[in-house]
């Protein structure tokens, strides 16, 4: 593959959104058919298509994991299996700064709505997973996850930021009340 001299594989794979993506994706897909493993094999009762979906949702949770906590993990994993080396990354353990100030709306740029896209797609497969989805169950079980990652972050020397939880939660109230208007609307 060429890369233009000032892009080159290491750039790509370690500084870029593509290459962020590309780190987490083994090991989601790992974890996603290690649970679909035991899931098919255990679960004869459910619906083959819900089990489906909930392998679907253990890989995007994983993704997410990786992304958002474990970022600086990976980098250092996959530098050290590329390179054989140290990737000078230090994670400051405990070391992530806090900000509590909600200024999203300020400065709309593409973290922001990459942070409200980012848990778009909890809307929609939570409940393709679940044998009793509400449109309640859906947004608390998402609203868990969003505080429970950004409260982990700090420890992993990344930033807990009020406006991730937020535009995250927006993400997940929007995209969750689109998947239950479709089916009350199939319905009818």
């Amino acid at each position: 593959m060429y890369f233009p001299d000032h892009m080159t594989f290491q750039y790509f794979f370690f500084d870029t959104y593509i290459g962020y993506f590309l780190q987490a994706l083994p090991i989601a897909l790992v974890t996603s058919t290690i649970y679909g493993f035991v899931r098919f094999r255990k679960d004869k009762e459910t619906h083959k298509s819900r089990k489906l979906f909930s392998c679907i949702f253990a890989c995007y949770i994983t993704g997410l994991i990786c992304l958002v906590i474990g970022l600086d993990l990976m980098n250092t994993f996959y530098y050290n299996l590329f390179y054989s080396m140290n990737s000078g990354i230090e994670i400051d353990w405990f070391g992530g700064e806090i900000d509590l100030v909600p200024d999203f709306f300020n400065n709309i740029s593409g973290e922001t709505i990459g942070n409200f896209l980012m848990f778009f797609p909890f809307g929609f497969l939570d409940p393709l997973s679940q044998a009793t989805p509400t449109w309640k169950k859906t947004v608390t079980a998402g609203l868990f996850v969003v505080v429970v990652i950004e409260v982990l972050q700090p420890i992993f020397g990344r930033a807990f930021d009020i406006n991730d939880i937020i535009l995250n939660s927006f993400g997940i109230i929007i995209s969750t009340s689109i998947f239950f208007g479709i089916k009350r609307a199939a319905k009818k």
